[in-house]
């Protein structure tokens, strides 16, 4: 059984050495069958997170705009370890050893896990699911209706690994009405 864990991570920048994990996003499915629902939580932002934030215009103008800040300042936050231990208690409950760690352009967010949740970067297999570099691939030939949105990306990590998961499940589709499994390809 092959099991995904669809991640999303909202960051202060984009450097898994300096900036912070901001807000998680996670859900568990075998293949692209849903197996924990989506759940997010917002990490609670050291003095460092909030400075830089606020030196980064970019990051501040995408998280003033998506309500994240306004979120982190009226709704309860957890820290980022805690974060992880949820995770790993869904891996735990599941008895699941090394899901594949999937979502978009999902390299970027394995190295935030790989620097801020360790254990959790322990618990994932080396294999990625990148969705974004199965969009590329359908779109370089000629299926770029398949991998539209249907709303703009929200960067917010809960809306963020239900669209990753949702266009995933929408590629899995058409490659069954591309190509029909026939009986005697399952025994094989």
């Amino acid at each position: 059984m092959t099991m995904y864990l669809w991640i999303d991570l909202e960051t202060t920048g984009l450097d898994p050495d300096n900036d912070r994990i901001i807000e998680v996003g996670w859900a568990l499915t075998d293949h692209h069958e849903l197996v924990e629902d989506f759940q997010a939580v917002l990490i609670t932002p050291d003095k460092i997170a909030w400075e830089l934030m606020q030196q980064d215009l970019f990051v501040q103008t995408m998280h003033t705009e998506n309500d994240l800040i306004k979120d982190m300042e009226y709704f309860g936050t957890i820290l980022v370890e805690d974060a992880e231990d949820q995770i790993l208690e869904l891996l735990d409950q599941h008895e699941l050893g090394k899901p594949i760690l999937a979502g978009s352009s999902v390299h970027f967010d394995r190295s935030f896990i790989r620097n801020w949740m360790p254990r959790l970067d322990r618990r994932l297999s080396h294999r990625h699911m990148d969705v974004s570099a199965l969009r590329m691939f359908f779109d370089s030939v000629g299926y770029h209706s398949v991998g539209e949105k249907t709303r703009p990306t929200t960067h917010r990590a809960l809306e963020d690994t239900q669209d990753s998961y949702n266009l995933y499940v929408k590629y899995a589709q058409l490659m069954q009405e591309l190509t029909p499994l026939k009986t005697d390809d399952l025994d094989a």
